[in-house]
């Protein structure tokens, strides 16, 4: 590891049966502690893992207690073969959160499909959420998309088949598609996917397993959701170099799909929207100062 980020503190806990590994970045120091500031919860995306908060994790560290969940089929917790639905989701996720001892309040954020999973907490759990953080995702629900079937969706969003893959080749093609100069990248990429004894990479998510989740994307209520937020809100999302919604198809329908997700959240008592140029998905990795700051200024306001 980068002699720059300190080393959080690991292991597994029993959530409904199913061992949950977690990143622990701990307390702050009592000269960096904001008072009051709740702990965060940090939930990673599809096929991901708790790894990808890694550059961002150490930084909100500073001021309050921050722990990453691997979530049920990912990174190095349990991988049934069945109950991929969301209800099935955060109730693990909130067994694990009791046991680590987070208490009765805490912020969520969830990067992609984990701000999906972040949502649907808050909408289940409005007690004890106290601010939802969106990092590119949350909105735009998959059956809002114009003309989308399930036929369509589970074609153009099931996983890609790079099982076997050299170490290098893999890390190659990540390097050209995260435009970051950070020496973590590689240490973190491996421990997102499985390195195996060949040398070669496979995914931890199996492919079965990953259409369940995608089933759930798909099956989602995206307008009781937001209407059941009743924390402060908080979008970050990216916008590709030289994209704009004149232009570029997908940017003009996140941005759709952000303004009906906002105007849908009544009952949130803030609703904030910020966007990231010259950024790709996965902002955790390539911006992870920036969505930091965000976060804790965010946070520090909520």
């Amino acid at each position: 590891m980068s002699e720059q980020r300190p080393y959080p503190r690991t292991g597994t806990v029993p959530a409904q049966g199913v061992a949950l590994s977690y990143r622990d970045w701990g307390g702050p120091t009592a000269a960096g502690a904001v008072e009051g500031a709740v702990p965060l919860v940090l939930l990673h995306g599809l096929a991901s893992s708790a790894w990808i908060w890694e550059l961002v994790a150490p930084i909100l560290a500073q001021e309050r207690r921050v722990v990453a969940l691997d979530q049920r089929g990912h990174g190095r917790s349990a991988k049934p073969d069945s109950s991929y639905d969301f209800a099935t989701i955060i109730a693990d996720d909130l067994a694990a959160i009791e046991q680590l001892g987070l208490g009765e309040r805490y912020a969520v954020a969830g990067h992609s499909w984990g701000a999906n999973v972040a949502l649907e907490f808050g909408a289940a759990h409005p007690d004890r959420v106290t601010a939802l953080i969106m990092v590119d995702g949350g909105f735009g629900m998959l059956r809002q998309r114009p003309g989308a079937t399930w036929e369509q969706i589970s074609r153009d969003l099931a996983p890609p088949e790079y099982a076997g893959t050299p170490r290098e080749v893999f890390l190659s093609r990540v390097r050209g598609n995260i435009p970051t100069t950070d020496p973590a990248l590689d240490e973190i990429m491996l421990n997102i996917v499985e390195l195996r004894a060949d040398d070669t990479v496979g995914p931890r998510l199996v492919r079965a397993n990953h259409m369940q989740i995608l089933r759930a994307m798909w099956d989602e209520d995206a307008d009781a959701l937001y209407a059941a937020i009743q924390a402060p809100a908080l979008f970050v999302l990216a916008q590709p170099t030289g994209a704009t919604a004149a232009t570029d198809g997908f940017l003009a329908l996140k941005q759709r799909g952000m303004e009906q997700a906002a105007a849908r959240m009544t009952r949130s008592p803030r609703v904030e929207v910020v966007w990231l140029p010259d950024t790709v998905h996965d902002i955790p990795l390539q911006r992870p100062a920036a969505l930091a700051q965000r976060m804790g200024d965010f946070l520090r306001v909520g």
